[in-house]
């Protein structure tokens, strides 16, 4: 039996893909050009719900866009892109919010786009 986070990983996967930007389970190394999204971790919460009493299991996944400092429209552009993307995945997603900081990590500076899609699962 599959999980619901696992269909919930695989459709926005699936959605993303679309897209020309290649998918990553984990950071790749420094040889690897932007751009590239990871799909990363997730925080699960099984709270009651505060107008049903009854819980509802929530998650929220981090997924990060590695982008070129060539151009910051270019990135806005393909934020909005991927928004979207991520958004049309599944009417289980109920946020999308985003965070772009520039960052080292990959062995150059380059922007970096924090996603952290909420969902109920």
């Amino acid at each position: 039996m599959t999980s619901p986070m696992t269909l919930l990983l695989n459709r926005i996967r699936d959605n993303l893909k679309t897209s020309d930007i290649p998918i990553k389970s984990r950071l790749p190394d420094a040889s690897i050009p932007e751009p590239f999204i990871v799909i990363g971790s997730h925080f699960d919460d099984d709270a009651p719900s505060g107008k049903t009493g009854y819980e509802v299991l929530t998650t929220d996944l981090q997924i990060d866009l590695f982008y070129s400092i060539d151009s910051r429209t270019a990135l806005e552009d393909e934020i909005y892109n991927v928004k979207l993307l991520i958004k049309h995945a599944t009417p289980q997603i109920t946020r999308v919010t985003s965070n772009t900081i520039t960052d080292d990590s990959v062995g150059r500076d380059v922007y970096h786009v924090i996603f952290i899609v909420s969902a109920i699962i």
